[in-house]
């Protein structure tokens, strides 16, 4: 099995006591609701509504967190300081980002069929 770069499936293992049938209906959850998540950071962003940006920014990461996808969490985290520092946000990052969330989606996609927990 290819080793996963933008996730760590074990961090869900780990939170769902290591029920694979929980792991696998919060995988399908994210699935379900982070192009809505992400779609709220586009707009606030693309509407440089700070506020905005800070919470969905920060509902964003702590869903990402639960996955393990550290990248993602980092990167959500640094736009939600650079705005309620200096209430900008910089004009590549949302294509990096989507690419990073389409990235995660797909790995957590492939947890979903594979991950067994005997890698944890």
């Amino acid at each position: 099995m290819p080793a996963y770069r933008h996730i760590d499936p074990a961090v869900l293992f780990q939170a769902t006591g290591h029920d694979l049938e929980m792991f696998r209906a919060l995988s399908q959850t994210y699935l379900d609701t982070a192009p809505a998540m992400f779609a709220r950071v586009e707009q606030a962003v693309r509407g440089g509504a700070a506020p905005a940006i800070v919470q969905s920014c920060h509902t964003l990461r702590g869903t990402a967190a639960l996955l393990g996808a550290g990248t993602l969490v980092a990167r959500l985290a640094a736009l939600e300081q650079l705005v309620r520092h200096q209430g900008v946000a910089a004009s590549d990052w949302l294509d990096e980002t989507a690419a990073l969330v389409g990235e995660v989606e797909r790995e957590v996609r492939r947890s979903m069929l594979d991950y067994t927990g005997a890698q944890a």
